[in-house]
């Protein structure tokens, strides 16, 4: 009976030995697979940067100089001159202005590396700062999706977190870290190697956005205590208004960084042949995929057009009723 269980006892030692040595084997296979993928998008990447690519990035960085500083500059301004204490949204909307008017100024030199070419260590400072545009600018959507859910469906619990600024801070403490921490690991690693990875952490970003926009739908699909029953109340005003901010960040953040969406999958089907046959559409595509989510640095501005509007209007209606009083008093 003691032998029967000893020979038990190394059976199951051994099938768990050879168990761990399969998922170490397994671990090292995707290890080296994705560093043979980093390998061959390194190699393909570093041809392209050698060839001209000004008529597609060019185009783009201009665009987003012109259109994305002078708006992202408004809204900081238009946050900033209010004499209330900002809430999360608010916030949220002051550190995108903020990350999109570093990544504003960084683009010239973007422009010049793309006319003299991308080599050196200025081009892993060019890399680390292009995050704020390919990360920090989608976890701060996110994140106004998630706020614009919570004051939606939680409303309560909501209203006692937006009372603290705390909480405001530590929101806005969390992006600054993990910002920071993507940029200094792209600095090391390159861009090539964190660009499978990212596409895939924007995939899941997406997912939460949609997330949030079906979970507020599902909200409105229901009668809350601030909802008339012609559903015109108070409650449900502030629903539609949370449904209508998301629409606006999902749709243009689904567009703009659908090139990146698809690096992933470009990244994992590259071949040994791909390396030696590195066409100049491979490279415009690539290119495209880099510059064209520079344009995620207009979605800010467009989240607060509707309070700019108001505030436009609100300071029209006082002009016309200051006139219409001064009027007044001259005629007596």
């Amino acid at each position: 009976m003691p032998h029967k269980c000893s020979i038990n006892m190394a059976n199951n030692t051994t099938n768990e030995i050879y168990t761990n040595t399969s998922h170490l084997q397994i671990y090292r296979n995707t290890t080296n697979q994705t560093n043979h993928w980093s390998v061959l998008f390194l190699i393909i990447v570093d041809k392209c940067n050698a060839k001209d690519a000004t008529y597609v990035r060019f185009p783009i960085d201009i665009f987003t100089f012109v259109v994305a500083l002078p708006t992202n500059v408004a809204l900081l301004w238009l946050l900033m001159r209010g004499s209330k204490a900002l809430s999360p949204s608010e916030v949220l909307a002051l550190n995108l202005a903020l990350v999109n008017i570093i990544f504003c100024i960084y683009l010239p030199l973007d422009m010049y590396l793309t006319v003299s070419g991308r080599s050196g260590l200025i081009v892993k400072v060019s890399e680390a700062i292009s995050i704020l545009n390919l990360f920090t600018c989608p976890l701060l959507l996110t994140s106004m999706c998630a706020e614009r859910y919570m004051a939606a469906r939680h409303a309560v619990l909501y209203m006692k977190l937006a009372s603290k600024w705390e909480y405001r801070a530590l929101c806005s403490a969390i992006i600054w870290i993990f910002t920071f921490s993507i940029a200094v690991i792209t600095f090391f690693l390159r861009l090539h190697t964190v660009a499978a990875y990212l596409s895939i952490i924007l995939d899941f970003f997406l997912l939460f956005m949609l997330g949030c926009l079906v979970g507020i739908v599902c909200v409105l699909c229901k009668k809350g205590p601030g909802d008339s029953k012609t559903g015109g109340g108070t409650g449900s005003s502030i629903k539609n208004r949370a449904l209508k901010n998301t629409v606006v960040v999902l749709i243009p953040t689904f567009i703009i960084y659908a090139p990146l969406l698809a690096l992933a999958p470009y990244i994992m089907t590259l071949t040994e042949d791909d390396q030696h046959n590195v066409s100049t559409l491979d490279c415009d595509l690539l290119n495209l995929f880099h510059a064209f989510p520079s344009l995620g640095a207009c979605i800010g501005p467009s989240f607060y057009v509707a309070r700019a509007r108001q505030l436009f209007c609100s300071k029209k209606d006082a002009g016309k009723g200051q006139t219409t009083t001064q009027e007044l008093q001259h005629s007596k």
